[in-house]
């Protein structure tokens, strides 16, 4: 059990030192304002846009100087323009969904170790055991907060 709980720390720790490798390129909200990087992004990719008219997820066609081109459903081609865009972001469910795991289960771990008294003679539950089903339950958990807010999502373009 010992081992299951310091593989658990291990993690937690490894997902919080991913988290803020995936955040640190995205530190200066001015570093956001560059059409380039919209430019930059290959065909294919899966965006979500918030534009002044509403929100969409779609699949990145082409990037023009001033208009940007996606395909939601099948075959439906949605066009912006530059002007009518105020972000656009790329998803990352699955990093947030691992990132999510990792600090469900420290968390979850922590708390099971917390809410075991120690004993001295027979013990029906160990802390280490107590430990471990919380931070399965945690991670359980982390892992669904993770997937369905997705907040590690990177921010490529923000409007001026």
């Amino acid at each position: 059990m010992r081992k299951l709980l310091a593989t658990l720390l291990a993690l937690t720790t490894i997902s919080a030192t991913a988290q803020q490798a995936a955040q640190s390129p995205v530190a200066s909200p001015l570093a956001n304002t560059s059409w380039q990087k919209v430019q930059a992004l290959p065909a294919g990719t899966s965006i979500k846009v918030k534009a002044r008219a509403g929100n969409t997820s779609c699949t990145l066609k082409r990037v023009d100087a001033g208009a940007l081109t996606c395909t939601r459903g099948k075959d439906k081609d949605i066009v912006f323009q530059q002007l009518d865009i105020l972000t656009i972001k790329v998803p990352h469910r699955g990093r947030s969904a691992l990132v999510g795991l990792g600090i469900g289960a420290g968390t979850g771990a922590i708390i099971g170790a917390a809410a075991i008294p120690s004993c001295s003679g027979i013990c029906i539950v160990s802390r280490s055991d107590g430990a471990a089903v919380v931070g399965v339950f945690g991670a359980l958990v982390g892992a669904i907060v993770g997937v369905t807010s997705d907040f590690t999502h990177a921010t490529v373009y923000k409007a001026p």
